[in-house]
């Protein structure tokens, strides 16, 4: 299911009760992070690439493409610097049939601040190969 936060947005509809985002144990979110208080309408949507360049920033956006437009056919993911992106335009979270979820982040740019609507598994993909420290002091490789 793709969850989303952006009431804004003319495919939203709210859900009848709060759904949690699903995080890793032992993670606490800080007040109402990990709330989402609706769905988008489409089964499908679109994830556009997108990075914002401020004066000392750069920022990589996995921007949602479907606000307020009408229902994509497929599934498509430009955003290729994503850890679950997947050849061909797709995403791994959507093969597994795995939850989204689209909220609000502040991206910096030149003019200032904005709010865009990003998608929140996005993941760098240059940590794919990364050795995690976390594990190896449990003892897991």
């Amino acid at each position: 299911m793709i969850y989303c936060n952006i009431s804004e947005c003319k495919n939203w509809l709210p859900l009848p009760e709060v759904h949690l985002m699903k995080n890793k144990p032992g993670f606490k979110p800080i007040g109402k992070t990990g709330e989402y208080v609706g769905r988008c309408s489409f089964s499908a949507i679109k994830i556009n690439s997108t990075t914002a360049k401020g004066l000392h920033t750069k920022q990589v956006l996995a921007v949602c493409g479907s606000y307020n437009t009408d229902a994509p056919k497929t599934f498509e993911c430009e955003e290729s610097r994503c850890f679950h992106y997947l050849d061909g335009n797709g995403c791994d979270k959507v093969k597994q049939q795995e939850d989204l979820y689209i909220d609000k982040t502040v991206a910096f740019t030149d003019m200032g601040k904005t709010e865009v609507n990003r998608c929140k598994i996005f993941a760098h993909r240059w940590r794919e190969n990364a050795f995690d420290w976390g594990k190896a002091a449990q003892g897991i490789f």
